[in-house]
């Protein structure tokens, strides 16, 4: 049977090679990224700890498994910090689902930042490596949405040895064997065979030795001058669209960062990966207290990792990759039925087997070095990717087939117009795979912002749902697509909003969540909200801020009686308030119609 990973002193025999400290609870499951690479580690032999969601204003939690042979580990978690700590309006969150029984509080802001300065000061000399979504998204000079500044490299913030970005399995065992093999303090600027670890950043005092690689403008130019940060962001971004980027330096304040590129596993070793011996449970130092993000993946798998979507307001493709890598179905069934077999409570339903977009399983681009579009599928899709969705309908065929299995949903959600592509897929998908909603993202419909977002027209949305429809009612389904839309993106007017809300209106959709757009680093959107101008045409982009961004969130909820006043204002402002009782006793008939 599988065993938890040793959490305090006493379970320890010696001395860890790695201790890895993040700000998410233990769960031992793969979509846990800290969890999955201390699995990955000890599966090539070395011993690891967790320290999970220590108390930063004190030493003890930090102290508990001693010093590490090679390295402290640190990440931030599941989430970057602030983003799990704030919401679109900088208001404190009180809950957070990757903590037990769900309460916020339990991770410092800046996590990375906070837990490497306890460790340093704890166990000087001993190098601290980071890792996860926070330091993977905040690896070049980034503009930080809740300073409202452009920040350092988070390597130069965190005074950290070295950083791993991505998905970056391969890196950290590359690293964990160069360390153990030389003993060597990367205080000189990093290990002689740094060259040779993919996923990792470095703080260099030379660049001199990297003869072909892409320099962009350094952190002081690109806090200085917005057209500069624009055009580091489109240098970085189109380099790491390619199969095989090069190296990346961006000069800071008299040193280097030198980001060195990716390498993915390959579709077996992401089949090895998630047959490492997991327990799939929370740890029972919790004693039953409810962590809400195991609840969504206890009965579920990954596909695929990657996305070739590009949407502008993500970070997927920057932070796993755009090109596809899939598991097989073999490995995928095995997964499945271990589940079934072991995780208490199963009903028959596996809530989910997908990834970043359900349907992109299986998909391939047929150009070996790749190219630097931004989406794959958008405006159209690229005549070199291989868009069948015969992978995607195999894979929910042959899982429903499984025995034990009663019901397969597509939690993940779908690209709603590539699954138009295939009209096996959409009647299987609306047969078999809906738990009563589906989830779907058009996230606006004026084209001006589509295109921005990097997302399909309108009118594929309209004609996804009224198949959707057509589909269920065939089949006898009393079911409902569920759409997600942002407010507040770069490019939104007021205008824009109030199009939305009567396009909303005209189609009887209530928005059950609005999200207002979130300026998160390293995605376009984000480099577009702080220039105000598109990073690759450099054309000017309206940005809406402060009362404007409460006026568009509210325009797509009118029924909501604390939106009343919102509204009303906005109307004011457009010249439209002839609207307001017709917009506002609308909105209340739809939803209560829902």
């Amino acid at each position: 049977m599988a065993k938890f990973l040793p959490v305090s002193r006493q379970e320890i025999c010696g001395q860890l090679d790695v201790v890895i400290v993040t700000g998410d609870a233990y769960v031992d499951h793969p979509s846990f990224g800290p969890v999955l690479i201390a699995r990955y580690l000890e599966a090539n032999g070395f011993s690891v700890g967790i320290i999970a969601q220590p108390d930063w204003r004190k030493d003890d939690d930090f102290l508990k498994l001693g010093q590490p042979r090679l390295f402290f580990g640190v990440s931030a978690g599941n989430l970057d910090s602030l983003v799990a700590n704030y919401t679109a309006d900088k208001k404190v969150r009180r809950t957070d689902m990757y903590t037990p029984g769900n309460v916020g509080g339990r991770r410092p802001d800046r996590a990375t930042i906070v837990y490497t300065s306890k460790l340093k000061a704890l166990f000087p000399g001993v190098p601290i490596v980071l890792g996860g979504v926070e330091a993977s998204l905040r690896r070049f000079a980034h503009y930080d949405y809740w300073d409202d500044k452009v920040r350092r490299p988070l390597s130069f913030d965190a005074k950290a040895d070295y950083l791993t970005y991505g998905m970056a399995e391969k890196g950290i065992l590359s690293l964990a064997n160069n360390v153990a093999a030389t003993f060597r303090s990367p205080s000189d600027g990093g290990l002689k065979t740094a060259a040779t670890i993919p996923n990792l950043a470095i703080i260099a005092k030379d660049s001199s030795q990297y003869k072909d690689a892409l320099i962009l403008p350094s952190y002081e130019e690109v806090a200085a001058d917005k057209k500069k940060y624009a055009e580091a962001f489109k240098l970085y971004y189109t380099e790491g669209r390619k199969k095989h980027p090069r190296v990346i330096i961006q000069p800071c304040q008299g040193r280097y960062l030198v980001v060195f590129p990716p390498e993915d596993l390959t579709s077996a070793e992401l089949d090895s990966l998630f047959e490492l011996p997991f327990v799939r449970r929370p740890h029972p130092m919790y004693r039953g207290k409810k962590i809400p993000a195991f609840d969504f993946v206890r009965f579920s798998t990954v596909s695929h990792r990657g996305c070739f979507g590009g949407c502008s307001f993500c970070a997927i493709s920057q932070h796993q990759g755009k090109y596809i890598t899939s598991r097989s179905l073999p490995s995928i069934k095995k997964e499945l039925t271990e589940i079934i077999m072991e995780q208490p409570g199963f009903t028959g339903q596996i809530l989910d087997a997908g990834g970043p977009t359900a349907n992109m399983y299986g998909m391939k681009c047929a150009k070996d070095e790749g190219c630097t579009r931004a989406s794959c599928i958008y405006p159209a899709v690229c005549p070199n990717l291989d868009v069948s969705l015969k992978p995607a309908l195999k894979l929910l065929k042959e899982v429903r087939e499984i025995p034990g299995v009663r019901s397969l949903f597509i939690g993940s959600g779908v690209r709603y117009d590539l699954a138009l592509l295939d009209d096996d897929y959409l009647e299987e998908l609306v047969k078999h795979h809906v738990s009563g909603q589906l989830s779907i993202a058009p996230e606006h419909i004026c084209e001006e912002v589509l295109l921005l977002m990097g997302k399909p027209k309108a009118g594929k949305f309209l004609e996804f749902k009224e198949r959707f429809e057509q589909l269920s009612g065939k089949h006898g389904k009393k079911q409902f697509v569920v759409p997600y839309f942002i407010s507040s993106h770069p490019g939104s007017t007021l205008r824009h909003a109030l199009e939305l809300a009567l396009f909303l209106k005209e189609n009887k959709i209530r928005v059950e969540q609005v999200q207002n757009f979130t300026p998160t680093p390293m995605t376009v959107s984000t480099c577009m909200y702080y220039t105000g101008r598109d990073p690759f045409t450099g054309r000017p982009v309206h940005v809406p801020k402060g009362e404007e961004r409460s006026f568009q969130r509210a325009l797509l909820q009118p029924a909501l009686a604390s939106n009343y006043r919102l509204v009303a204002k906005a109307l004011k402002q457009l010249k439209r308030t002839d609207l307001l009782a017709s917009l506002t006793r609308q909105a209340r008939q739809v939803a209560k119609d829902h």
